[in-house]
């Protein structure tokens, strides 16, 4: 018997109206933009996959609804089985979610009290689930200080450790090395290998390359909102692939 999913997206689409005053008033249809259009993705527990493309193509939207961040406007979304409009706590106790967003930590609180807090709000004790996070992304001689005080691939650290305090078998990742500098950025990468590693299963949105050449897996597109799992012909460079499909304008079958 075939095992369930990680993740299974079906004819997942997203649209946003652009809520206007006047038409609001008049009575008239709202103006918008389709951020997803019809997605169909399915991930076995253990993969990874690394999603590609230009700004503003949904790549975000997409980890947001998987996230149960945003209600789908159409298809349906299933985390280890569980349907993520529906059971949306069931699916968040399986998915960590990195942002990568300094402003979703408290700055005058040291690193100890931002990981207790989070902790705290999934009903986890921190005495517990702070020591295993922070030893494996060495982060013990941090916890002390106040969070406005690290440098940004510290700050980073504190992200990924937040997203694993509850011990996810699915992690997203939304560019998790922006603005990093080029060790820090290794460092990260070679982390999300030794998770890989250890079977946790990583859906990864980013715009370096040498991060889908070093994580592996499987590799997609996204351009106006459409997903297309691709992979390089023989000989082709991912960057040669990328601006087949990207940059120079065009679709299609890899």
């Amino acid at each position: 018997m075939a095992a369930t999913p990680a993740v299974a997206v079906n004819r997942l689409s997203k649209y946003f109206p652009h809520i206007e005053l006047r038409r609001l008033l008049s009575g008239r249809p709202f103006s918008g933009r389709w951020a997803l259009r019809e997605v169909d993705l399915e991930l076995r527990p253990g993969e990874n996959l690394c999603i590609l493309g230009p700004n503003g193509s949904g790549k975000t939207t997409l980890l947001k609804l998987v996230a149960t961040l945003l209600i789908p406007t159409g298809g349906r979304i299933f985390v280890q089985g569980h349907d993520a409009v529906r059971r949306p706590l069931a699916v968040k106790r399986h998915l960590g979610f990195i942002t990568c967003n300094e402003e979703s930590f408290y700055g005058r609180l040291t690193g100890w009290q931002n990981l207790a807090f989070f902790a705290q709000l999934q009903d986890l004790n921190p005495e517990s689930a702070i020591p295993p996070v922070a030893r494996l992304l060495q982060l013990g001689p941090y916890l002390d200080q106040r969070f406005f005080s690290y440098s940004t691939g510290i700050k980073r650290r504190l992200d990924i450790a937040r997203g694993l305090l509850h011990r996810p078998d699915i992690l997203l990742l939304d560019e998790p090395t922006t603005n990093l500098d080029p060790i820090s950025a290794l460092e990260v990468r070679d982390f999300l290998v030794q998770l890989r590693d250890q079977g946790t299963t990583l859906i990864m949105v980013t715009h370096r390359l040498e991060e889908v050449a070093r994580l592996g897996g499987r590799l997609a597109i996204m351009q106006d909102g459409v997903f297309q799992e691709v992979r390089p012909a023989p000989e082709e460079s991912l960057e040669d692939l990328y601006r087949r499909l990207v940059a120079g304008g065009t679709r299609g079958a890899a």
